[in-house]
């Protein structure tokens, strides 16, 4: 079943460790990041990098900065190619690989002397997913939602797949409610009420007793991510 796309950008599960009080930014997007390098190690900067997405063809590109750095911010989920080009060296090419929500990858290239019209396919190492931070999240995305049962059509329910994520009463989450009194998960030892649930980036918290605003289909949600440990700021 084809996903709606107004919510293709993912829905963000986040379990607060700090009270509920706490305020956490969280993108729903990936990130893109690595350093460039000549053939003796040193850093190059100027060098192209673009990303192309394999589905859509949309394309972000970079350049390194002096350190051979280079950063593709807020990229939408989804699978991506990378080459890095630069006049006089062969241009290198990474296969495509999956970015999941919230994530970063870290991909590192080692340019070689050469024609830019040369290409080099760099395959002997994966990204490095999440290599940046210390989150601890679990991926929950269409394919789970398909291939699971769900009767009531709660998606909150597919929460208890992350571990410690419990909840004392499974009945709760047969109401389909999530508004008035469905169930929520338990994480790490806090209350449901230290949960904090993020729909697109926006905020989605009902102000009375923290609970669930709005409420998507499972079939308009193309994957969350429940963060239950080092959300960053």
């Amino acid at each position: 079943m084809r996903k709606m796309q107004s919510l293709g950008l993912g829905l963000v599960v986040m379990a607060l460790l700090c009270g509920a009080d706490a305020v956490w930014g969280q993108d729903v997007t990936a990130t893109i990041t690595g350093t460039v390098t000549d053939p003796s190690g040193a850093a190059l900067a100027g060098v192209t990098v673009t990303a192309k997405e394999a589905d859509r063809g949309t394309i972000w590109t970079a350049q390194t900065n002096e350190a051979g750095i280079f950063s593709l911010l807020r990229v939408p989920i989804g699978k991506y190619g990378l080459k890095a080009e630069m006049k006089g060296f062969k241009t290198a090419v990474v296969p495509p690989f999956a970015l999941d929500l919230n994530q970063t990858a870290r991909v590192d290239f080692k340019m070689a002397m050469g024609q830019v019209t040369e290409t080099i396919e760099v395959t002997s190492e994966a990204p490095l997913l999440q290599a940046d931070n210390a989150t601890v999240g679990t991926i929950i995305d269409a394919a789970t939602n398909e291939a699971l049962p769900l009767a009531t059509r709660n998606y909150v329910e597919l929460t208890l797949l992350s571990p410690g994520a419990v909840t004392p009463d499974p009945h709760s989450f047969n109401t389909g409610d999530n508004i008035a009194q469905g169930g929520r998960p338990y994480i790490n030892g806090n209350r449901e009420q230290s949960n904090n649930f993020l729909l697109d980036g926006m905020d989605n918290n009902q102000v009375s007793d923290n609970l669930l605003g709005y409420t998507p289909a499972p079939d308009a949600i193309q994957e969350f991510n429940l963060i239950t440990q080092n959300a960053s700021a």
